[in-house]
C-alpha cells in the first residue's frame, strides 16, 4: 500500500449535525519498547510515512492540539505544507488548522514557530503565561473536557491531538477520545522510566479499543483504534 493511502480517507470523519462535541483523535508514535520520547523528543522515532500520516490528519483538522511539554521539547508548529492547503480550501476548511495548547504550568516559550499561526493557548491554572503575540489568544479553563467544549462552541468539528502523554492521559481519563492512531517504528530505546503513549491517568481496569485497520511499510507498523467507551 502507497503510504499516502495508510488507513483510507477520510481519516477524520463527516459528523452527524446532532454531535454534542468534537471529535477527538490521537496520534503518536512510539518505539517497539513504547517510548514516546527519546531525549525529551519525538523526533526522529518515526519515519518519512509516519510524518507524512501526520501531515494528513492535520489537513482534515480544525483544529491541531498539543500539551506544552511537548510544544516545550520540540520546535514544532500545527501548520500543514503549502500543498494540502487547497485540499482543506475544497472541504470548507480553514487554509491552516488552529494550534492549541494546554498547559497548567503556565511555562511556554516567550517566542516559539507554533505562534507564527492562530494558537489559543488553554491554562487550566490561575498561573501567568507571558506568550503574547496578534494571533495568540489566552483562554482560562478548569479541565481539558473545557478545553474541547470551548473549541466546539467557536466551531470546531475534528480536532487532532499529538500529545504529550500527559494531555493524552486526561483526554483518555475524560471520556474524550474517539480515535488513536499508533505508528510503531522498529527501534528498541530502553531507558528507565520512559514516557510511553500515556503517562498517568485514572482508568477503573483497562480502556478497551477496537482495532480498525493495520498496514505494514518497511517494518513500521501503522494501527487505527476506536476507543469503545468514548463520550458521545
Amino acid at each position: 500500500m502507497a503510504m499516502s493511502m495508510l488507513h483510507g480517507r477520510p481519516l477524520l470523519p463527516e459528523l452527524p449535525a446532532e454531535r454534542s462535541r468534537p471529535y477527538l483523535a490521537v496520534n503518536m508514535v512510539t518505539t517497539v519498547d513504547g517510548r514516546a520520547a527519546i531525549g525529551g523528543t519525538a523526533i526522529g522515532i518515526g519515519s518519512a510515512a509516519d510524518k507524512q500520516l501526520m501531515r494528513a490528519l492535520r489537513a482534515e483538522a480544525d483544529v491541531v492540539l498539543h500539551g506544552a511539554g511537548t510544544v516545550r521539547a520540540d520546535p514544532l508548529s500545527a501548520r500543514v505544507p503549502a500543498e494540502l492547503i487547497p485540499q482543506r480550501l475544497a472541504a470548507g476548511l480553514t487554509e491552516q488548522p488552529l494550534g492549541a495548547i494546554v498547559t497548567a504550568s503556565g511555562q511556554l516559550p516567550a517566542e516559539h514557530p507554533y505562534y507564527q499561526s492562530a494558537t489559543r493557548i488553554y491554562v487550566t491554572s490561575d498561573r501567568p503565561v507571558s506568550v503574547q503575540g496578534p494571533q495568540v489568544e489566552v483562554t482560562r479553563v478548569g479541565s481539558v473536557a473545557e478545553v474541547i467544549a470551548d473549541l466546539g462552541r467557536r466551531g470546531a468539528r475534528r480536532i487532532l491531538c499529538e500529545g504529550g502523554p500527559t494531555l493524552n492521559a486526561a483526554l483518555f481519563e475524560a471520556g474524550l477520545v474517539d480515535e488513536l492512531f499508533v505508528t510503531i517504528a522498529p527501534k528498541l530505546a530502553g531507558g528507565a522510566a520512559p514516557l510511553t503513549l500515556i503517562q498517568g491517568g485514572h482508568f477503573s481496569g483497562t480502556l478497551p479499543l477496537d482495532l480498525r485497520s493495520l498496514h505494514e511499510l518497511d517494518g513500521e507498523l501503522f494501527l487505527r483504534y476506536a476507543v469503545r467507551a468514548s463520550a458521545p
